[in-house]
């Protein structure tokens, strides 16, 4: 690729890219074993690594996935259409400064409001998103047209292939849409790119087995792809009416009008649980409780692991409680664009899970640690709710677009929930005073945190964060971080949260905004001018940490397998109790959750050759399913043995 052509352009994101396609062929079956270990037919794996895509792509895909939304996180749309300019704008400066502007123009409409002197109205957010969007899909055609023409032009030169390679790259954009609406027409472009890299031909190997390039086939093949791609993403390009923003092809004869998309997050997402896992203290095993002789704490347990409790898209995403609140505690690495402005945090009001509840605002929140939550109430992150059950319900139903849950399964739920405990702290007393093995810069931290400060109205931080209370007062407060929906309303309260186990659920606030306990603590000094000095905020911050401090706070093994299966064995514990009580929707999720988090688990295994086990395992689980739904239960009963057996011959292996 020539200097040109990367000239202000991100080429690290580029070259990264081709970097990495172009050691694919070697690597081919390094990639099969990872393809097959991250993804199975049904089931989404517990690791998902990032696809690898053109910059332009990425950005495209991004930018429609947040087009999509309401409320439309336009910050993030402005910077995805800046990574396409920038690259357009390497390759024609004047078109790259045309798009621009005319994006910029709509999105000053649709987030400025009317402005009479600058002769600005205002633009509703549909008609805003499907302007960019089909701006956006016109740029894209373009570059591909771009690369392809100048591929003709260089035939004869190395360069050609590269040029072949970025409009391939570029086309990518499209190609979700392209092979869900139109899979016929989808085959028969994958027909001309390999036909054009063919047509390339070959400078051989030191002169010998040189192969002339094919002009005319390449221009033949290259027409073909540019007439589909100008006809359906071109000029003429208009956003489909009543369906979501997508480049559709609809221009196209084979084309499905009745097609949808398939699920999927935007590039940029990461849904990927944190390791080493926190270590997960339920009270009752704790003290020496069996679980499976718990029934309804082992529903509960399996709920939170399932994603067949909830409805799309994230039951086809994979989602579970377990995905945002990693055994019980926060996952600090979730984040989806659009939804997230950090990891950490999600909008669960946004269209996209749960349309029915949108309220129409991009308020994401950080996601809270369950630990201890049956001292924690209210719940929610402005205390909106005053019992877990209902907490718990509406993140079902309101945020995850769920079913109403069966009440035995939300039983459930509440049961295995108020048995998460927090870390147990060997610096805190029982009223949580520090002991004597706390060190002397959280004893200096305890004083100021228990000071009262004539700036914030003679009140301390123990105020709020009450030591002997599990430092929580149960009340919401306007401590001045949320943005109220107009100057000098009361909307801005948010609930105390407590200060246990804090030293592990970075980053702070409401929003997340807060990426270290200092900040939070100069948060406060600057805001309420408290005088705080350096040092100070040093010992205030050593106290904080050492209350949020405890033991063995994340597990101390990679190999987690082991303590997965005995947790489906306790899932099917539950087997007898759901078959006398005749709840059969609840064995059809126990069944399912356990198969496919069979299947997502087994690259697990320390011993490969036990993988057929795993299989089995979950293949019994499916023909138990099925055979439920057929109303077959001396059928099911029989499999939930045959499960069992095969789990108790192999469980030395199964680790």
């Amino acid at each position: 690729m020539t200097n040109t052509i990367l000239s202000g352009v991100d080429r690290n994101s580029v070259n990264a890219f081709w970097r990495t396609r172009r050691t694919q062929g070697c690597r081919l079956a390094i990639a099969l074993l990872a393809c097959l270990a991250l993804v199975t037919n049904d089931a989404q794996a517990t690791i998902i690594l990032p696809e690898k895509l053109h910059p332009v792509a990425e950005a495209y895909r991004r930018a429609r996935f947040v087009l999509n939304l309401n409320p439309v996180v336009w910050e993030q749309v402005r910077s995805d259409i800046a990574a396409i300019t920038n690259y357009w704008r390497a390759l024609d400066a004047n078109a790259a400064k045309e798009f621009q502007a005319g994006v910029d123009q709509i999105i000053e409409r649709a987030t400025v409001g009317p402005d009479e002197e600058k002769g600005i109205e205002p633009l509703p957010r549909q008609e805003a998103s499907a302007q960019v969007f089909q701006l956006m899909t016109k740029t894209v055609t373009a570059l591909v047209r771009h690369h392809l023409e100048a591929a003709e032009q260089k035939l004869e030169d190395r360069e050609a292939a590269m040029e072949v390679r970025q409009a391939q790259g570029v086309w990518a954009a499209f190609e979700v849409a392209v092979r869900a609406a139109d899979p016929e027409g989808y085959r028969r472009l994958g027909r001309s790119w390999l036909a054009m890299s063919s047509a390339l031909g070959s400078p051989g190997l030191l002169k010998v087995g040189t192969v002339a390039p094919d002009r005319e086939t390449f221009r033949q093949r290259a027409q073909e792809m540019l007439a589909y791609t100008e006809a359906n993403f071109g000029p003429d390009f208009v956003p489909m009416e009543g369906r979501k923003l997508a480049p559709w092809p609809v221009k196209s004869p084979t084309f499905d009008p009745v097609a949808r998309l398939p699920i999927k997050l935007p590039p940029g997402h990461n849904i990927n649980k944190q390791l080493p896992r926190p270590r997960q203290i339920l009270n009752m095993a704790a003290r020496g409780v069996d679980e499976s002789e718990t029934v309804l704490i082992a529903l509960g347990d399996m709920a939170f692991d399932s994603s067949f409790i909830l409805g799309e898209p994230a039951r086809s995403l994979a989602f579970t409680c377990n995905t945002c609140h990693n055994k019980g505690v926060t996952n600090p690495n979730f984040t989806i664009p659009g939804l997230s402005v950090r990891p950490g945090g999600v909008d669960v009001s946004s269209s996209y899970l749960a349309p029915h509840a949108n309220n129409g605002h991009f308020d994401p929140v950080d996601i809270p640690d369950l630990r201890g939550i049956r001292f924690t109430a209210p719940y929610g992150r402005n205390g909106r709710f005053a019992s877990l059950r209902e907490f718990v319900r509406n993140g079902i139903i309101n945020e995850f677009n769920g079913p109403e849950p069966d009440p035995m399964l939300l039983d459930g739920l509440i049961l295995y929930m108020i048995e998460f405990d927090f870390l147990s702290n060997p610096y805190l007393n029982r009223d949580s005073t520090l002991n004597e093995k706390a060190s002397e810069a959280a004893r200096r931290g305890e004083k100021i945190f228990n000071k009262p400060f004539a700036q914030m109205g003679g009140r301390s931080c123990a105020s709020c964060h009450v030591p002997s209370s599990h430092f929580l007062d149960r009340q919401r407060h306007d401590i001045g971080t949320a943005r109220g929906y107009e100057p000098y309303s009361q909307d801005r309260a948010l609930d105390t949260p407590t200060l246990l186990g804090i030293k592990y659920t970075a980053p702070y606030f409401h929003d997340g905004s807060q990426p270290t306990l200092r900040a939070v603590n100069e948060w406060f000094n600057n805001t309420y001018q408290l005088g705080l000095t350096s040092s100070e905020l040093d010992d205030l911050t050593t106290y904080v940490e050492t209350v949020g401090d405890g033991i063995d706070a994340y597990e101390d093994t990679p190999y987690i397998l082991e303590a997965e299966m005995e947790e489906f064995g306790f899932f099917l514990s539950t087997f007898e109790f759901l078959d006398e009580k005749n709840k059969p929707e609840l064995m059809n999720i126990t069944f399912r959750t356990i198969a496919l988090e069979v299947r997502n688990h087994k690259w697990a295994l320390q011993d490969y050759s036990a993988l057929p086990v795993m299989e089995r395992l979950a293949e019994i689980m499916d023909e138990a399913y099925i055979a439920n739904q057929a109303g077959d239960r001396e059928k099911v009963r029989e499999k939930v043995k045959e499960y069992r057996k095969l789990y108790a011959e192999n469980i030395d292996v199964l680790k």
